[in-house]
């Protein structure tokens, strides 16, 4: 219980460089009118909000909800939420169209922020609840049956394979190549986002569960979140120290979307700025992460019956 209190708390305080970039240029004109509001955004998250609230209700009637997520877990799931709604519904998401430096706070909350917050909220285990005794078996036998489909899961979450595709997904979307295919498509826009949330998902999922199988598991998630906090030091770095702008699709001074403060910023700026933000409030939020596993690694090796993250 202290580790999931240390590790929620820290990423709450690593995390508010991210929102306080959010909050403070997001302020003036873009605060009354820029919300988005895209079907393909709002439809999942509400769908997902209201399937964990009623797999909460079941477990509650069922008197069992103590013992499979507390409210502290509940509260991480929803401070996921709430970054989620920060990053593709605020102001923010407008705002990215014009600043690079909105953009990669975007992609720093989908990928450092609401994917662990998400997994200690244990949302696969309270999804689940959501159906019905004689659906959840029907699940249940499903799995059981669909060899082909386990198999091809244990190889995607193999350690490697999840560094392998969080980190490939990292440095293809920041290529100013692709950036621009997503910038200028909608459709590729929602994949390039989607890519960032389900392999960050994968990537904190495995840092994060395997601890109650296995003590090795402290090790590979320690070597997982270092080699990956390398990655985004180098590419905030690279963004950071460039002496031109690699990115030259956002138009800074003729949008309508910058706060006044912001419109006499040149592109690289806003790109050095970008930098920072990816390397900063990353490397914040991924020592807190690093911190928390060795803790929890230290109380294991002494007691290996404590239950971890």
């Amino acid at each position: 219980m202290q580790i999931r209190r240390l590790l929620l708390t820290g990423l709450l305080l690593a995390a508010l460089p991210a929102f306080g970039h959010t909050l403070g240029e997001t302020a003036s004109e873009t605060a009354a009118g820029a919300l988005s509001f895209e079907p393909a955004v709002v439809l999942p998250l509400l769908l997902l909000t209201i399937a964990y609230i009623s797999g909460i209700c079941h477990l509650h009637q069922q008197r069992i909800r103590q013992r499979v997520v507390s409210w502290e877990q509940c509260a991480a799931f929803a401070l996921g939420m709430l970054a989620l709604v920060a990053a593709l519904m605020s102001p923010l998401d407008v705002l990215a169209e014009s600043l690079f430096s909105a953009h990669m706070t975007q992609h720093l909350m989908l990928m450092l922020v609401a994917p662990p917050l998400l997994i200690l909220g244990r949302i696969e285990i309270v999804l689940l609840w959501t159906f019905s005794l004689p659906v959840r078996r029907l699940i249940g036998r499903s799995w059981r049956k669909a060899t082909w489909l386990r198999s091809a899961l244990n190889l995607l979450m193999r350690p490697v394979a999840v560094w392998l595709l969080a980190s490939a997904t990292m440095w293809f979307w920041h290529i100013p190549g692709p950036y621009a295919w997503a910038f200028y498509n909608p459709g590729i826009h929602i994949l390039e986002h989607l890519s960032f949330f389900l392999t960050s998902l994968a990537f904190w999922a495995l840092v994060m569960q395997p601890f109650r199988r296995d003590k090795r598991g402290h090790g590979t998630a320690l070597v997982l979140l270092a080699t990956f906090a390398l990655e985004s030091t180098i590419l905030g770095a690279l963004l950071a120290f460039a002496v031109y702008p690699l990115y030259t699709e956002h138009a800074i001074s003729t949008s309508r979307h910058v706060p006044h403060f912001l419109t006499g910023i040149s592109p690289l700026q806003d790109q050095q700025l970008a930098g920072l933000i990816m390397w900063v409030p990353a490397s914040l939020i991924q020592l807190v992460a690093l911190g928390a596993v060795f803790v929890d690694w230290l109380s294991a090796s002494k007691n290996p019956r404590t239950m971890a993250i």
